[in-house]
């Protein structure tokens, strides 16, 4: 037993070698061996298609707008749903867009394809229990407003884009009514005159080929502001440009070095009183201490005291 020990000692290097080898070598065996025995498995012949969607039926759409405007759909909620682009004639389709059971209602957003404004109308019906197609929506020309504010006695410009050749309708929450035609790229402008101070709110339709289109569901705002108006903007103004000035970033060592020059002031003044004579016994210094009946005060040294 003793004469194994010191060849054990000597030997049990070389053992580990071959135990971390044997371990290593497992893997590739496991690999090379899976492939040999996998012929030896019988295959089967099921062929499996796995697919998931969310949602039980389809809801599909068409209508007409402007030429290349772009369409948004949403739920109410505001939740995206499928974009479209409508093409040179300005038709447009949305289809295969899968809805759940009880689904009942959807909102449209269009832009024109210069971004001049937008329009967005929003559908409504009984929740749905199968498919639902809707054909031939004519969507409300898009809407913009070169101002959202303007004086009373001026005048508010309107413009946007429907249907080439189409009449156009500006609606405005006082009951006028104006129209105009577009052109041939579905391009209309309006100009409102001899409105009076308040808030107004206007909205637009168009008809084509006598085909009417949808009204929009949201409306855009102004305001014709009166004088009084105008000052409180003025002044608002005003004070918002001081507020910017003085707080501007070239300004910031300018607030620090002030209160720095007011105690050199001061320092200098209450050691060289004498040297600023000129000033506390200037005509417009002594008219003032003349006509106060206030004791002196002991810290009144800037006024020569």
């Amino acid at each position: 037993m003793k004469k194994l020990l010191p060849a054990f000692q000597r030997g049990w290097p070389v053992l580990i070698v071959l135990v971390v080898l044997f371990y290593s070598l497992i893997p590739s065996f496991q690999r090379k061996t899976s492939g040999v025995l996998s012929d030896f498995i019988p295959k089967g012949n099921f062929k499996v298609d796995i697919s998931a969607s969310v949602g039980e039926f389809y809801l599909n759409i068409s209508g007409f707008i402007s030429p290349y405007a772009s369409i948004v759909m949403t739920t109410p909620e505001g939740s995206f749903l499928r974009s479209a682009v409508a093409d040179s004639k300005g038709i447009f389709y949305i289809s295969q867009v899968l809805i759940k059971k009880g689904f009942s209602g959807f909102c449209l957003t269009a832009v024109d394809f210069k971004r001049l404004g937008e329009s967005t109308t929003c559908f409504s019906f009984p929740p749905a229990t199968g498919g639902i197609t809707m054909r031939d929506l004519f969507l409300p020309p898009t809407l913009g407003l070169l101002k959202n504010e303007v004086t009373a006695g001026g005048e508010i410009v309107a413009y946007g884009y429907t249907m080439p050749f189409a009449t156009v309708t500006i609606t405005l929450s006082d009951g006028r009514k104006v129209s105009v035609t577009a052109d041939s790229t579905g391009y209309y402008v309006f100009r409102i005159k001899d409105l009076k101070s308040g808030a107004y709110q206007l909205f637009a339709t168009a008809r084509h080929e006598g085909k009417d289109s949808l009204s929009p569901t949201k409306s855009l705002t102004f305001k014709v502001m009166s004088l009084w108006d105008q000052f409180l903007v003025f002044i608002r103004n005003i004070l918002n440009r001081i507020s910017e000035f003085f707080t501007s970033l070239g300004l910031g060592p300018l607030w620090l070095g002030i209160p720095i020059i007011i105690l050199i002031i001061i320092l200098i003044l209450k050691l060289w009183p004498e040297s600023f004579t000129f000033v506390y016994q200037s005509k417009l210094v002594v008219f003032f201490s003349k006509k106060s009946n206030k004791k002196k005060l002991h810290h009144a040294w800037f006024i020569g005291y």
